[in-house]
């Protein structure tokens, strides 16, 4: 049994998932950038209404594509036995193809690889990511007056600057990474350090759940503090658009 959600109960789902904050962090900024026009492409249903136990984000059934943004899953729940039963009912999840589980609590991935087991569906874990939030965003130093000149080259990116981006990702380099890196740059906050011939030396993007990533400074312009300029500059973006500001680091970093 499941519920398809509509856009009058979106909105509301949006307000409940911030009671469960952080957990839900990754379901509720996908359902945030949905509520806002931002993705159109994805879809949520529940377990039960209003009173749900699980969320899941997927692709609409009715225009599936192999765009990563659009074949990726987002889940938050709170009860295995729901989640299990979700996951397993084809009319939710189609497990014929295949598509990325976009964030999922580690207490569920034997669960997952269970109900992978069961639909003969091979699964793989790259690796395992710690959600880190900035709860305080005021507290973040402003720029200092020796990096006002840098700063005053930060700029947004923009499609044309896909493939620089594409190609030093490390899940990138290839075209379902480039069209990844696309589609995200045309739907949601990005901004990079230009360089004297105004190329992009160091950059950052926001994915469609909202996390900031894809944070990079070419080797030969590192150590000059673009980074830290893109963070305070996005933070203060995300600030605007009352948006949660996190990003995951992964555990071997």
């Amino acid at each position: 049994m499941f519920l398809l959600l509509n856009e009058e109960k979106l909105l509301i789902l949006e307000k409940a998932l911030q009671n469960y904050l952080p957990a839900s962090i990754k379901t509720y900024g996908t359902i945030l950038n949905i509520n806002r026009g931002k993705i159109s492409d994805l879809e949520a249903v529940v377990d039960s209404w209003p009173n749900f136990s699980t969320v899941i984000c997927r692709p609409c059934m009715k225009d599936e594509t192999n765009n990563l943004v659009e074949s990726t899953l987002t889940v938050f729940s709170k009860d295995q036995s729901s989640l299990y039963h979700l996951l397993m009912d084809d009319n939710v999840v189609n497990w014929t193809t295949s598509f990325t589980f976009g964030g999922i609590d580690t207490s569920f991935l034997e669960l997952v690889k269970d109900v992978a087991a069961c639909k003969k569906f091979t699964i793989s874990i790259p690796n395992c990511s710690r959600v880190m939030i900035l709860e305080e965003p005021e507290d973040l130093r402003d720029i200092t007056p020796e990096m006002t000149d840098v700063a005053s080259r930060i700029s947004c990116l923009d499609p044309s600057h896909a493939q620089i981006v594409n190609r030093n990702w490390k899940f990138g380099n290839d075209d379902n990474g480039l069209q990844f890196v696309k589609s995200i740059l045309e739907k949601f906050p990005s901004y990079c350090v230009l360089d004297e011939t105004d190329n992009p030396v160091s950059w950052m993007l926001t994915y469609q759940y909202g996390a900031m990533g894809l944070l990079y400074t070419l080797p030969e312009h590192r150590r000059k503090g673009f980074a830290k300029l893109l963070v305070t500059k996005m933070v203060k973006v995300l600030q605007n658009l009352g948006q949660p500001i996190y990003c995951f680091i992964e555990e071997e970093n």
